[in-house]
């Protein structure tokens, strides 16, 4: 793993919607973070920011050193798991779980 850092973290939806505020954040390596607040304030935004799903509109996001705005997904070695039922309910849980993994390849 790796520390992850977020400065001044933006995101506009056209010129109306600010979803997300100037966040600051520091995750050092290993620490395990919660995102908690209430519906719509930004928190899978952000996230979806982090795991490059989801453009910034200004700041900057790095994982360990590297500076990972314009990187894609698949580079940024981040896996996020979802509140609601985002499982293929054919699955057992362990192949949920390892689906991802073995898809990394």
């Amino acid at each position: 793993m790796a520390s992850i850092s977020l400065s001044k973290v933006n995101k506009h939806y056209g010129s109306l919607h600010h979803a997300v505020k100037d966040v600051d954040l520091e995750i050092a390596d290993r620490e395990f973070v919660a995102l908690v607040g209430p519906s719509g304030c930004g928190k899978s935004t952000t996230l979806r920011m982090i795991a490059g799903l989801e453009d910034i509109s200004s700041g900057e996001i790095r994982i360990g050193d590297k500076v990972v705005n314009h990187l894609p997904p698949r580079d940024r070695d981040v896996a996020m798991v979802f509140q609601n039922y985002a499982l293929y309910q054919h699955m057992s849980v362990y192949d949920n779980l390892a689906f991802g993994l073995r898809n990394k390849k």
